[in-house]
Parts: structure tokens; sequence; C-alpha cells
């Protein structure tokens, strides 16, 4: 049997990786004016789809929210990988994957009771 990651590893794993210079760390406060804050870690190593211009992964802190925003010149993905979240009307649990493509307008808000982990991806 394998042994499931907890949030709060997930989130240690994480910040070894920023320590170890993999992943770049920032705490942002009122993400796209949203609400609370959320830590953004960005991948450091170049994607691999030289179409992805941004990756990473971003926790968010509980009742924290992704303000509304769009994507005009690019489109946005993200998958869940701890907690719950809600986006444009639907919620998202781990594993499932929320995209917002080129032109269209999203927003995200944690429903965990804890932190919940989105990896995202930015490609053109």
């Amino acid at each position: 049997m394998t042994k499931m990651t907890t949030t709060m590893e997930l989130i240690q794993s994480l910040d070894r990786g920023a320590q170890e210079g993999i992943l770049r760390k920032k705490l942002v406060v009122h993400l796209k004016n949203g609400f609370f804050s959320c830590v953004i870690y960005k991948d450091q190593v170049k994607h691999p789809d030289p179409r992805v211009y941004e990756s990473g992964k971003i926790v968010m802190e509980r009742f924290a929210t992704i303000g509304e925003h769009d994507h005009k010149d690019d489109w946005e993905e993200y998958t869940v990988l701890a907690g719950k979240v809600i986006s444009n009307g639907v919620e998202y649990g781990p594993g499932e994957t929320m995209t917002c493509k080129k032109g269209e307008t999203h927003s995200c808000r944690n429903i965990a009771r804890g932190e919940s982990v989105l990896r995202f991806v930015k490609r053109r």
C-alpha cells in the first residue's frame, strides 16, 4: 500500500525545492486582487514544452482567493494536488484539472478546511 502524502508534507517538499533552488518562492497577498495570501513556487527548470512560459505550484491559505482575471494572450491550467477549490462555480478536488483558455476569464477560491495546493501551467 502506498502512503498518501499529506498537504503539510507536500508544502514541506515545496519549501525544500525552494531551498535547493529548484523553485522560486514568493508570498503574494491579494493575488489578482483576491483575498488573503498565497505562496507561489515557480519552477526554475525550463518546461519541456516550448509553449509553456511559466509553471509551478500555488499554496492557497484557508479562505484565500485568486481574483477574477482574463487570459487574452495565453491559457492557464490548474491541477489540484491537495485540498479543494471552486472556480467559476465548479468544485475541484485532488487530481482534477481546470483550464482557462485564451480569451476566457476565471477566478479560484479555496474551500478546503486548510490549505489547498495547485499545480499551474501557463502556455501561449
